[in-house]
């Protein structure tokens, strides 16, 4: 077919526009799709340790010391990722960048370079406030605890556990009791007093019974035990040797013993020196009554009387004693048939 020599130009581009046509497609449909989204390699990166991870901020800081272009600073935005992962020995954190993108893309450089800078700074502040591990933290922890200042330090045992069980249960029962007081004063002030009152009244009563059951009469020195060995006699003697001493207290006494010892001889009450000097004295009244172990022409009963009265004012009351008390000792003793020279 013969064509005119224009159609034949005209028919020779079409051809090769045709084909470069379809070679610009086939390379474009080979090309990966890196610029429509970013792949799982710039998605994140990882970092073992906190300190290779301030390096690269560091990294970051000093590129952005000097001023960059808009340019400079996309191409910074877009090698970075999305977010850094940091391996710990607490564990594995992940750090966006978000910000840091955000502000490259705005073209702030300074606020990028600030927002480096702090992150490298926080980053070395944790890496040296972190203590160093020690293998034998535990050991030494251990042997701290097994000193004797700790010695006393230990769960709670069975009875321990009893005893704040049964303090719990005291508390409750007194909380319950006086709880409802709280409702009304008045009745608790009473309530109070009267514990009080009843308080104050046992310890009285203990004081008081104990005030007379308690021996109030002296006992005898231990170089002036009654012996039974001695006559009235003797007694008599020892008394006036008292005397002479001008000691009428023990005068009075030996001259008391002085009769009960003459009493003795006579019969008029046994040789029981346990009796109380008020027991002689009822013994001797009702032998004079009766007049069977005594004759009826001796009268004991007053002179022992006068001489029990005196040996307790003086001998047990601890009243002083003079030499009238002495000579009316002597007195009663001659009116019992007691021969004095």
């Amino acid at each position: 077919m013969n064509l005119p020599y224009s159609a034949k130009w005209l028919l020779a581009t079409l051809v090769c526009g045709s084909f470069i046509l379809m070679s610009c497609g086939l390379s474009l449909a080979s090309l990966p799709s890196q610029t429509s989204q970013p792949s799982a390699a710039t998605s994140q990166a990882q970092f073992d340790g906190v300190v290779s991870l301030t390096t690269e901020l560091r990294g970051i800081s000093d590129r952005l010391r000097e001023k960059r272009s808009n340019v400079e600073l996309a191409e910074l935005r877009d090698s970075l990722p999305k977010e850094w992962t940091v391996a710990t020995p607490e564990g594995s954190y992940k750090i966006s960048t978000d910000s840091l993108r955000g502000q490259l893309t705005a073209g702030s450089q300074e606020m990028a370079k600030a927002w480096a800078d702090n992150m490298a700074r926080e980053l070395a502040s944790y890496a040296a406030n972190r203590p160093p591990g020690d293998a034998n933290a535990r050991a030494e922890l251990d042997h701290i605890l097994a000193g004797s200042e700790f010695g006393a330090v230990h769960p709670p045992n069975a009875w321990d556990l009893f005893r704040q069980r049964l303090a719990a249960w005291v508390e409750r029962l007194l909380l319950r009791l006086f709880g409802g007081l709280m409702r009304y004063p008045i009745g608790g002030q009473i309530l109070f007093w009267l514990i009080v009152v009843a308080c104050v009244g046992f310890i009285a009563m203990w004081v008081f019974r104990y005030m007379i059951s308690r021996d109030r009469m002296d006992t005898l020195p231990p170089g002036q035990v009654v012996t039974a060995s001695r006559t009235w006699q003797e007694w008599i003697r020892a008394a006036r040797d008292a005397a002479g001493r001008n000691d009428f207290r023990e005068a009075v006494h030996s001259a008391y013993w002085a009769a009960i010892t003459r009493l003795e001889s006579l019969g008029a009450v046994p040789k029981d020196r346990s009796m109380t000097p008020r027991e002689y004295l009822r013994m001797v009244a009702q032998s004079s009554q009766s007049e069977l172990l005594v004759p009826a022409s001796r009268n004991y009963r007053e002179p022992l009387s006068a001489l029990t009265v005196c040996l307790e004012q003086i001998w047990y009351a601890n009243r002083g004693a003079g030499s009238e008390d002495y000579r009316e000792a002597l007195r009663q003793l001659e009116a019992m048939g007691c021969q004095l020279e």
